[in-house]
C-alpha cells in the first residue's frame, strides 16, 4: 500500500515538473529583445561606475 502511494505521488510530481515553465523577465529581456537588454545593462553599469567614481579619493582637492 505504501509503495503504491509513493508511486502515485512520484508520477504526480513528475507530471508537475514536466509542466513547469519558468518565466523570467530578465532572461526574456536578453533572449527576446537583445537591444533593450544590453542597453539597460549598459546604463546600469555606467550609472554604477559614475556612483563609485564619485568616491574616488583622487578627485578631491587637497
Amino acid at each position: 500500500m505504501r509503495r503504491l502511494l509513493l508511486l502515485v505521488i512520484d508520477a504526480y510530481q513528475n507530471q508537475m515538473e514536466a509542466n513547469y515553465h519558468e518565466e523570467s523577465l530578465l532572461t526574456n529581456l536578453f533572449i527576446e529583445d537583445k537591444f533593450w537588454g544590453w542597453a539597460g545593462l549598459t546604463i546600469i553599469v555606467v550609472c554604477l561606475g559614475i556612483f563609485f567614481w564619485s568616491f574616488y579619493p583622487g578627485d578631491e582637492p587637497k
